[in-house]
């Protein structure tokens, strides 16, 4: 499809909020470090109000208020990644940070990069042997090539196959169909089936608010080292940034120079 024909077919698909959009993604390098500051402000925002909703019970929209907050700490994460030039921004970048799915893989490599302390004490002299092959564990690995070559990959062009489709690893996979965005989504609205009747909410429970809430924390830090740059030396970042570099080299760059 044409460019003239793609953005007129966006419009009337999107409508007339499309074409403001579509013209702000061009950004100047100055705006990038404002943004990750809003985003992981926001995220401050949205924890504290889970907080004091964290008796509810069930707490519904804790949890889901929570698993915001995590999507706003992966966009400071995406947007760093800019900001470090690991990757350069243009529109798909700018639509990745939009979108719920994509924000929610790269929750998971920022869940290796900063784990909880159950799963780190699990890594064995294995997990490390891979690392030192320059390996990332499969789930992450798998996350990273679906953002990339499954989302990304296919805003740029919708006409292409697989000539042997990947086999993804179940974990990211499930993530990039959507079930944390469901978890999230039943916590917040009422579902109705094609027959009008309601159709049943998963239950989250305690726990899993208690664990949202930890994640976020984690995630925040993960964000917040990468700007002063405490972290980027270290190995598992090492493995991430390339991973990122090789991924992404064909994306140019839309920023604006300024004087």
């Amino acid at each position: 499809m044409q460019p003239t024909r793609k953005l007129a077919a966006d419009l009337q698909r999107y409508g007339s909020s499309f074409l403001l959009q579509f013209t702000e993604y061009k950004m100047k390098k100055s705006h990038i470090r404002h943004a990750i500051e809003a985003c992981l402000e926001n995220s401050e925002r949205l924890l504290a109000d889970a907080q004091m909703l964290e008796f509810s019970e069930p707490p519904a929209t804790a949890f889901a208020l929570a698993i915001i907050a995590q999507e706003e700490l992966a966009k400071a994460f995406l947007l760093t990644l800019v900001d470090k030039d690991i990757i350069q921004w243009n529109e798909l970048i700018w639509r990745a940070a939009r979108d719920h799915k994509c924000k929610q893989l790269l929750v998971m490599v920022m869940d290796f990069l900063n784990p909880d302390w159950d799963e780190f004490m699990e890594r064995d002299d294995a997990w490390y042997a891979d690392r030192v092959k320059g390996l990332l564990p499969r789930p992450v690995a798998d996350a990273l090539n679906i953002f990339r070559h499954e989302k990304i990959g296919r805003w740029e062009s919708h006409n292409w196959l697989w000539v042997d489709p990947p086999i993804y690893e179940p974990k990211a996979k499930k993530v990039a169909k959507g079930l944390i965005d469901k978890w999230k989504q039943d916590q917040l609205y009422i579902q109705i089936g094609k027959d009008g009747s309601v159709v049943p909410r998963r239950v989250v429970t305690q726990k899993q608010f208690e664990d949202a809430m930890e994640r976020a924390s984690r995630l925040s830090l993960v964000v917040k080292d990468m700007l002063e740059e405490e972290c980027t030396e270290r190995f598992d970042y090492k493995l991430v940034i390339e991973a990122f570099q090789m991924l992404f080299k064909s994306i140019k760059s839309d920023i604006e120079e300024e004087p």
